[in-house]
């Protein structure tokens, strides 16, 4: 075969594989279902086949310091790991606050209950609802898993290099500032520092932070982790050495496919209890 027609082969190979890849992306977006939610936020969900039952299924809410939404790298990509993990994948497209912190709390509430109601329809165990928090994200998935209601708690809640605390000193002080102002009281600021509220109905927790993240500081996961084990609540934090703030996002970071199996490990074991 001459030079010219391994050419020809190679480039009509990868025009096909392109449009496999083309075709198959716009099959799985035609079977997602968009949810809008009472106050304005929309639910993306992925169901799972009608004769098949998931384990359960999880919200994911990418970060964004509370300005936007990092909808592609902590929110769909993530939608291939969690439903071969036998889980019902859905992103939580949450109001940004401009202050008003009742937003993309109420948000977060109204996606947990309406995952829980249309548990039937979409194939998954409605007892097994978790939460999936990046950054921002996980500011917003912690204090649902520190809530005072049973109805909006979830049942279990994985945080990526999360924010935690609304403390001065401590905290992503753009979140803290989109979230309750620059002027926020120190009331306020306790109130929503997650750390400082874990209960014995605080869900089991899987904690992941890169030691070298700059943006946000690792010392949140730590406080969180150490408020769960004071009230004797199930929850495995890993410190991964390097890779910064998003490390678990990226392709190519080096501890991306350790974080993987730890979570798979930890998922596995959770179904197996």
């Amino acid at each position: 075969m001459s030079v010219t027609s391994v050419k020809k082969v190679f480039l009509y190979t990868s025009i096909t594989l392109l449009i496999l890849i083309f075709v198959s992306v716009i099959v799985v977006w035609n079977s997602f279902i968009h949810v809008q939610l009472p106050h304005g936020a929309v639910l993306h969900v992925l169901p799972g086949y009608r004769n098949k039952q998931a384990e359960g299924a999880v919200i994911i809410c990418p970060g964004g310091g509370y300005s936007y939404l990092e909808k592609w790298y902590e929110g769909y990509q993530w939608f291939p790991f969690f439903y071969m993990q036998g889980y019902t994948p859905a992103m939580l497209e949450y109001r940004m606050p401009k202050h008003n912190y009742k937003s993309p709390m109420t948000d977060g509430a109204e996606a947990i209950q309406m995952m829980r109601q249309r548990a039937n329809e979409w194939h998954f165990d409605k007892n097994n609802v978790g939460i999936v928090g990046f950054s921002a994200g996980g500011h917003l998935a912690s204090t649902m898993m520190v809530i005072d209601n049973d109805l909006v708690r979830p049942d279990f809640g994985i945080l990526f290099y999360p924010v935690i605390s609304m403390k001065k000193e401590l905290t992503h002080i753009d979140s803290h500032n989109q979230l309750l102002g620059r002027d926020a009281s120190e009331q306020l600021e306790e109130q929503f520092s997650n750390e400082l509220h874990v209960t014995e109905k605080t869900p089991p927790a899987f904690i992941a932070v890169a030691n070298d993240d700059k943006a946000v500081s690792p010392q949140n996961s730590i406080l969180f982790y150490d408020g769960m084990r004071a009230m004797n609540r199930p929850a495995s934090l890993r410190v991964y050495p390097s890779g910064g703030h998003g490390f678990v996002c990226r392709l190519r970071s080096k501890y991306r496919s350790q974080v993987l199996e730890d979570l798979t490990d930890w998922l596995h074991n959770r179904q197996n209890e």
